[in-house]
């Protein structure tokens, strides 16, 4: 029951929420879209590899495991440390979208902000740290409630676009298929269109967490097979058909007034506002506050166990591998939250821009860690075969599209990547400062040098 609701609606969070307004002002609905059909497609073909990995064999540490053991030691350094380091920053980042989006109801002033970043980061952490505390089995619940609340706000979003799409409101952000076919569909034309991918890579981050929760259950071989299956689903309705009915009723071009964007981090917000339906909003609001703060549960979950696993395999701090009796990795976490302090930068003048460098690490690590995802894949249906074993009888479940899956999921990975590159180097609005391209042209790259900097480090140790 909780995996099932884990699979369809877990780590749905700010990327799908807040990311995709800048993606859908930067690309346009149509760009929006076909990026996310097209990352969701790399994520789905992955999922299926690790379901057919975690259920032949089950690892504690789930993907970066098998990094160790099919590809290198060194190689299983950089992931393990790529992920943990990435899901540390992203649960500061969630805390601070819960303020940007609570902004909505105290509006922009400096020092009503900085008041409610002081109460809300404590508050945040206190209430992550009891979650935590009751270990997997609670966590599991609390992600179940959750799930259940992103489901029925997706559903809510989508049937309240379509009656606004077909004129049902006094002030519709479009009618039909108007922004779709009036120009605005693919905005910035190509340089739009790939600065899209960044998003995408952000927004389905998390995906891979099936294998963390799968390993935690009494069957792994026998739930993460479904939750590859069911990862399908939530590709098509929770990203898709959702961007695909945000389009419709949101155009593009309403982004770039400050006087819109400025009145909440949501472009879902914004949709229903511009559409003036009363009160939706703020129920809109608070349920994604709510889904926000999921995301950020899922963050600390993934983050604290992937640190416990790593050192207890002796790649850090042996003292981190700590297990309560509950089974919760109590020095793990407070790693984590002491990490997750920087959601303080909110409240200090260019903490955005700041967590602006901190999220383009995120994008680049989920594609790094997918793509090794799939290299193992690959590599156990290898070793199967060097050793005269017929590989479809050996898997306790084959994945969909069996090894071909993987290969066309690292090479479309790896085009994502470059994409990404050159996304950094070729912006949608060229800025002619010099000092300015060359910042955002590193902030593009950075992820890259950080999963280098891991590799080589642990080469020459």
């Amino acid at each position: 029951r909780q995996f099932i609701l884990m699979a369809i609606s877990g780590s749905i969070g700010a990327g799908l929420f807040i990311a995709s307004g800048e993606a859908l002002q930067k690309g346009g609905p149509g760009s929006l879209v076909l990026a996310f059909l097209i990352v969701g497609l790399a994520v789905w073909l992955t999922m299926c590899a690790l379901g057919e990995l975690a259920s032949t064999i089950p690892a504690r540490g789930s993907f970066y495991d098998y990094s160790v053991r099919f590809v290198s030691e060194s190689w299983g350094f950089a992931m393990g440390w790529n992920y943990v380091v990435n899901f540390m920053l992203i649960v500061g980042f969630e805390i601070t979208v819960i303020v940007r989006l609570a902004r909505y109801w105290v509006g922009a002033d400096a020092s009503v902000l900085s008041s409610g970043v002081i109460a809300a980061v404590p508050a945040c952490h206190v209430v992550l740290a009891v979650l935590q505390c009751f270990g997997p089995k609670w966590y599991g619940e609390a992600e179940h409630f959750f799930g259940i609340l992103k489901v029925f706000i997706l559903t809510t979003f989508i049937g309240t676009a379509v009656v606004i799409a077909a004129g049902g409101t006094p002030e519709a952000g479009g009618r039909g298929f108007e922004n779709y076919l009036h120009g605005q569909a693919f905005r910035n034309g190509f340089q739009g269109s790939i600065s899209v991918l960044a998003a995408a890579g952000l927004a389905y981050g998390g995906t891979e967490m099936l294998g963390l929760t799968a390993a935690a259950c009494a069957q792994p071989r026998k739930v993460m097979p479904l939750g590859a299956k069911l990862v399908a689903g939530r590709i098509l309705l929770c990203y898709c058909t959702a961007l695909f009915a945000l389009g419709l009723v949101l155009r593009p071009s309403a982004l770039d007034s400050p006087e819109i964007a400025n009145l909440t981090a949501s472009p879902f917000v914004i949709a229903v506002r511009v559409a003036d339906i009363p009160r939706l909003p703020d129920i809109i609001n608070g349920l994604l506050i709510a889904s926000v703060f999921s995301m950020g549960n899922s963050a600390v979950f993934a983050s604290s166990r992937a640190l416990a696993a790593i050192c207890e395999r002796g790649m850090g701090p042996r003292v981190l591998s700590r297990f309560s009796e509950r089974g919760v990795p109590w020095a793990a976490l407070l790693v984590v939250f002491s990490v997750a302090m920087l959601a303080w930068l909110a409240a200090v003048r260019n903490g955005t821009e700041i967590f602006e460098w901190l999220l383009a690490l995120a994008s680049v690590s989920n594609l790094f860690t997918w793509m090794s995802i799939n290299i193992c894949h690959i590599r156990l249906r290898k070793a199967l075969r060097f050793q005269g074993r017929n590989p479809d009888l050996e898997v306790a479940w084959q994945a969909c599209c069996g090894v071909w899956g993987s290969y066309l999921a690292a090479v479309m990975i790896v085009c994502i990547m470059i994409a990404q590159v050159a996304s950094a180097a070729l912006p949608p609005v060229l800025n002619h400062d010099g000092t300015l391209y060359f910042i955002f042209l590193l902030r593009g790259i950075l992820g890259f040098v950080v999963v280098a900097v891991f590799w080589v480090g642990h080469l020459v140790y």
